[in-house]
């Protein structure tokens, strides 16, 4: 005799089912209550074969299909104290006809629930069809026994078997949840195993839908010792670590014979302020369970929902041996998610209780390197220190040092990163990067090569090739790598119909400019018009990028055209992240135009650019220099001499052989006077001419030291 709640095959004389306790009517019993063999029903489709077994809601036949000799089960729809006159029922007049309405529903709404959740591990439903004043389910006809009786009979489960039915039955919660569905009773009761392992989920008379973390009545249907305690509040907040909960407190119970302490006794502990939990850990009952099983049953059955599996598929991957710690994804899908701050946020409370977790050190670091490269040091030491021969721990302090133009600093890091952990190719590529920067460009190429071989569609890697190729002067091979990559971006744009993120419109950015710049020095025809083309295709495509607009305004320059290119400096300058040679370029603009003060203006905006940039020193200094030697210039353009001297003195201190501030700054000088039309000063004047031949001489420019000599000669006097 089969029984009609879960389906499991009972001996004959059974007085209720041994899997879930439902009592049960014998086959052979004859009652006017139900159906006859040999009934058909579903429009002539089924013939009722026998009884399976009634319930307190619903009676279950054996059935055939007619139209395939199926064997199947029909659960009908009986509600208590009804009866029946013919084939029809007769509902009770103690049921309202809005309670039967409600009944009929819920029915039909278990039934259709069923049909969209199709899974192996799932009691298939066929159809579900309303006839005789009721309704009726057709299902699939399963043969087994609940784990509840198997655990009253077997005794305690081994631990492979465990795992193997709840990752089958956790496979089966993943689609459910997809369909925004919550079982709300998972428990041993309801879960059949068919022979020889085949686990299915049953009685899904108690699921609701939700919307995750939307509020609604949770208190219909319960188990305690499985229920979680969000599940005894009137109007709590749904999520699927409900169901998680109870698949993990129905583990505890099959490894340790013991049902779980009541979610409600937990709370009372915890309102108490207590540290301790109610819970006894799963192994102080039963020493062979391993410490890994033990924890994904604590995790799962955490009181707090957040600190719980999210998901089915979190569930899944513990059980096959890949834990993660509910905190620790969390922080992971936020970085997915570009929320870097609240990933940060989340990384340090799950390391405030976890402690040393190289792989979260390690993906903190990673994460911090956008937000803050001393947090990311600290995270990347603690990474090294708990997990040394992770060369991920080095990869990043390496590439931080790049971010910070330390590029020696750089390749001793990134080295010892690669040959720990040759398999990560970022750590490669930010080697090849720091040699390139070093001026180790062969072994820069090498490395990236091997890369790309790997990881062809890496766009920082081909960049970097790019820049590689351009320091070689490779003009043809530049424009071929840089058009290569801008092509796979574009590909990417069109395939994943969304806007490029921040990293990768600077690396846009950068590979215009380079392909600009190759296309510049290998294009010999004045006819040849590639390169105006390629940079309106830029602005065309970025239309608020500062780089395109500038690049404009420096071809217009190039070829004279001082107005065009004052407009596109000046739209170039509206934009964000404005880089200091569009600046610079515009500066020279305007001195062309002879504007001396507004170029002076913008050269001051330049110098402040310079110094709030990171640079490596040398190349801070020269670009400091060259920028105070400017405006000193352009002030003794416009006779103000005193302003002149002290930039041109500035521009020295940054660049102490600087010939061309020299003779400036003896110019100047030979033309700051006293009241009575003297030279103010002019043996420091004749002090910085000196200086200025002497370097020009060792600068191999002798043609500019001696015309400098030649004026002095002409009115008597030899330097």
């Amino acid at each position: 005799m089969q029984c009609p709640t879960c389906l499991t095959d009972n001996s004959d004389n059974a007085i209720s089912c041994i899997a879930c306790g439902t009592p049960l009517i014998p086959e052979n019993t004859v009652s006017n209550l139900h159906l006859t063999p040999g009934t058909l029903i579903g429009s002539g489709r089924y013939r009722i074969e026998r009884i399976l077994g009634q319930g307190g809601f619903g009676i279950t036949y054996a059935a055939t299909s007619l139209i395939n000799s199926a064997q199947v089960a029909i659960k009908e729809l009986w509600p208590e104290k009804a009866a029946r006159h013919g084939n029809s029922v007769l509902w009770p007049t103690s049921i309202t006809p809005a309670q039967r309405l409600e009944q009929l529903q819920k029915f039909q709404w278990e039934a259709n629930y069923l049909q969209q959740c199709k899974h192996p591990h799932i009691a298939e439903i066929y159809e579900y069809f309303p006839e005789n004043n009721t309704a009726y389910m057709v299902m699939e006809l399963l043969n087994g026994k609940s784990l509840d009786k198997i655990l009253l009979q077997e005794g305690i489960l081994q631990e492979n078997k465990v795992k193997d039915y709840f990752w089958q039955i956790a496979s089966a919660l993943q689609i459910i949840h997809d369909h925004n569905l919550l079982h709300r009773d998972i428990k041993p009761e309801n879960i059949i195993i068919v022979p020889p392992n085949r686990a299915v989920l049953i009685d899904f008379g108690a699921a609701r839908e939700f919307i995750a973390g939307q509020t609604g009545d949770m208190t219909r249907i319960l188990t305690a010792g499985y229920a979680p305690y969000e599940q005894y509040i009137q109007r709590s907040r749904n999520f699927p670590a409900t169901d998680l909960y109870a698949l993990c407190a129905s583990m505890y119970e099959l490894l340790t014979g013991k049902l779980p302490t009541e979610a409600t006794e937990r709370a009372s502990q915890l309102l108490q302020n207590t540290q301790s939990d109610a819970l006894i850990p799963p192994r102080q009952l039963n020493s062979n369970i391993t410490p890994l099983m033990e924890k994904i049953i604590l995790t799962g059955m955490e009181f707090k929902v957040e600190d719980r599996f999210q998901t089915a598929q979190e569930l899944m991957a513990a059980i096959q041996g890949n834990f993660v710690y509910p905190q620790h994804q969390k922080a992971k899908d936020l970085v997915k998610q570009g929320n870097l701050i609240g990933a940060v946020q989340v990384y340090q409370k799950y390391l405030q209780v976890q402690g040393s977790s190289p792989q979260a050190f390690v993906e903190l670091a990673l994460v911090q390197v956008y937000l803050d490269h001393n947090q990311a040091k600290i995270a990347a030491t603690n990474a090294i220190k708990f997990q040394p021969n992770d060369g991920r721990g080095y990869g990043v302090l390496g590439l931080i040092n790049c971010r910070e133009n330390h590029w020696q600093d750089a390749v001793t890091s990134l080295q010892k990163g690669a040959n720990l952990s040759p398999d990560q190719l970022w750590i490669k590529t930010n080697l090849a990067w720091a040699l390139a920067k070093s001026g180790s460009l062969t072994a820069a190429k090498t490395i990236i090569d091997k890369v790309l071989q790997i990881e062809s569609d890496s766009i920082f890697a081909l960049t970097l090739q790019a820049w590689i190729l351009l320091q070689q002067q490779e003009w043809k091979l530049v424009i071929r790598t840089s058009s290569q990559a801008l092509f796979k971006l574009q590909n990417k744009l069109q395939t994943q119909l969304a806007n490029l993120n921040d990293d990768e419109q600077e690396l846009q950015s950068t590979l215009y400019t380079y392909l600009i710049m190759a296309l510049e020095r290998s294009v010999v025809t004045k006819k040849a018009n590639d390169v105006n083309l390629r940079i309106q295709e830029f602005v065309d495509k970025s239309p608020n990028n500062a780089i395109a607009w500038g690049l404009k305004g420096w071809k217009q320059a190039n070829e004279f055209l001082w107005q065009d290119s004052t407009v596109s400096f000046e739209t170039a300058i509206q934009q964000t992240s404005v880089p200091g040679w569009v600046l610079m370029n515009y500066a020279v603009t305007q001195e062309r135009l002879k504007n001396y003060q507004a170029a002076i203006e913008i050269y001051d905006k330049y110098i402040t650019h310079i110094q709030n940039e990171i640079h490596v020193h040398g190349e801070k200094n020269s670009l400091l220099a060259f920028s105070h030697f400017r405006v000193g210039t352009l002030y003794a353009q416009l006779g103000s001499w005193k302003q002149a001297k002290a930039f041109l003195d500035k521009s020295i201190e940054f660049r102490d052989n600087y010939a061309e501030a020299y003779h400036n700054l003896g110019w100047v000088l030979l033309n700051t006077k006293n009241q009575h039309g003297e030279v103010e000063n002019s043996r420091e004047m004749l002090a910085a001419y000196s200086q200025a031949i002497k370097l020009y001489n060792k600068s191999q420019k002798p043609q500019l030291a001696s015309q400098i000599q030649q004026a002095f000669k002409l009115i008597g006097l030899t330097i």
